[in-house]
Parts: structure tokens; sequence; C-alpha cells
């Protein structure tokens, strides 16, 4: 006779709630963490003193000072211009990795998934920032040459050659990817260590900290680096050769 699985568990990949064509199980995620992150913005701003910052300021403040150095680096006089778009997208993708943390009941399990183990938001973000960083690198050629017509006309000319046009429009693809897989994973492992028990696994507790401690970082690893990306997609776009 063979024996039942001491722990079992079903990871779906692909497989959400829906509304026709629509998942809104990562809709409603996602507008929690976008509403979580305007609402903190908004609470440090009505806390803002321009003596001995609260600790809320302090970290908006170092977290717009650290982008702003990134983008600095890599734009010069420019940088104001992205920094709010980079600012932005640090935060909705941490806030969106870091929800899996979250206690809930949600399909059977204890955790949230991440919006960012969706590859459809994966996608739309990615959509997002290439549509953003391309429109820069128009507007500004149009503005070095004078006329719209030719500074698209210029823009258009970087990217004769095959291998660097399909390059440029894949990094949409690549940028969503690259997040999708990293947190995708990371949820795996998560569920997979909340069916251990503790008779098979006695330290489970104690290495289920530290799994969400090295999840938290990973997030905020995943978030600067695709916030530093859509620095430096808007730096490749807005050079003029």
């Amino acid at each position: 006779m063979g024996s039942a699985p001491l722990a079992s568990i079903a990871i779906p990949v692909g497989k959400h709630l829906t509304i026709g064509p629509f998942n809104y199980d990562t809709a409603y995620s996602t507008l929690f963490a976008a509403g979580l992150v305007v609402a903190l913005g908004l609470w440090a701003r009505s806390k803002m003193t321009p003596g001995v910052p609260g600790k809320l300021q302090l970290v908006w403040e170092s977290l717009t000072g650290f982008i702003t150095e990134q983008a600095e680096g890599a734009l010069g006089p420019q940088a104001s211009q992205v920094v709010p778009w980079a600012l932005a997208i640090f935060t909705l993708v941490l806030a969106s990795n870091w929800m899996e943390v979250l206690p809930a009941v949600y399909r059977g399990t204890d955790y949230v998934p991440s919006p960012s183990a969706d590859v459809n938001f994966c996608y739309a973000l990615g959509i997002t920032v290439w549509l953003v960083t391309n429109w820069a690198g128009i507007r500004s050629r149009a503005k070095a040459t004078g006329s719209f017509s030719r500074g698209y006309a210029q823009w258009l000319k970087m990217f004769l050659s095959p291998l660097h046009l399909t390059e440029h429009l894949t990094r949409w693809l690549t940028l969503a990817l690259r997040l999708f897989g990293n947190i995708f994973a990371g949820t795996i492992m998560t569920a997979l260590l909340l069916v251990l028990p503790v008779y098979f696994f006695p330290a489970t507790i104690g290495f289920n900290a530290i799994w969400w401690l090295f999840e938290l970082f990973v997030g905020v690893v995943q978030a600067f680096i695709f916030s530093l990306l859509t620095i430096l997609y808007w730096q490749f776009n807005v050079e003029h050769h």
C-alpha cells in the first residue's frame, strides 16, 4: 500500500480569477498596491517639515535622493524629467513585490500572490516604460532639430540596423519577463515552504522567517533594477549621436 504524501499543493501557472478577458484578482491587488503608494506619499506630504524630518519623510527623501542620483549619473541636467517616472515605478513594483508577505486567505492558501507574479501585469508595465521612454526620445530629437517630423526621422535612423531594431523593440518584453520570472519563482518557493510540516523539517519556522527576509530583499532588488533600466532606456533614447 502506498502512503499519503506529507503535504501537497497545486501551484497553477497563469490561472486567475477572471471576468471575461480580465484577471480581476491581479487588478484589485495592483490597485491595492498603487493605492498604498499614493496614500503613503500623501501622508508623507502632509507631514513634511523643513525642520527635523519624521521617519516617513526621511524614507521618501532618501529614496528620492537615491533615484535622483542614479538619474543624474545617466542624464545629467535632464534627470528631472525621468525622476518622477523612475520613482513611481520603483515604489509600485516594490509594493507589488511585497504583497505576497501579507497574510490572507486566497484560493486555499494563506498568502497573497504578488501582482508581479502575473505576466500580464509585467507586460503592461514593460509596455508603459517602452512607450514613455521612446516618446521622450522623439520629443528630445524634435526639440534639437526644431521640427517634430525631422526629429522623428532622426530618431528612426538609429534603428536601421535589424539587430539594433530587434533589441529595441523587445526591450519591453525583456523588462517584463525578468520581473515575472524572479517574482513568480519566489511565489513558488513561498507556497512550497508554507506546506512543509514542522515534524518533517524541524527548522521550518526559522527557515521560513529567513526566506521571508530574503523575499523582501529580492523585491527591493527587482524594483531597483526595473527603475534603473527605465532610466537607462530613457538615456539611450534621448542621447544625440
